[in-house]
């Protein structure tokens, strides 16, 4: 005996009602990012450099249309960036100190 596979979309408006659901997911998580990214701006500009972006790419992800997702643009901010020199005193080796034995 087999079984044949049922179709995926057996009513006629489940198409239609499956990607009304992922537009409003979609926007859902959207507006997530963007409150996300709104905390972004409350930081300051030496924090906001630690982490390898500037207030203008908070500001232009936020002037992004709604429906989109913000740190998407952040992301593509940070790419772009250079990474940042590392300071001297990281690279500079620790001395080395000899343990002496007692004889």
């Amino acid at each position: 005996m087999t079984r044949s596979a049922a179709p995926a979309t057996t009513f006629p408006g489940t198409s239609v009602l499956g990607q009304f659901a992922r537009a409003l997911i979609s926007l859902a998580k959207a507006f997530k990012d963007r409150r996300e990214v709104m905390n972004l701006a409350e930081f300051d500009e030496r924090m906001l450099k630690d982490i390898g972006l500037t207030r203008d790419d908070v500001v232009s992800a936020l002037a992004e249309p709604l429906h989109h997702q913000p740190s998407w643009v952040l992301v593509r901010c940070v790419r772009r960036a250079p990474l940042a020199p590392r300071a001297e005193a990281v690279r500079q080796t620790r001395p080395v100190v000899r343990l002496v034995s007692r004889a």
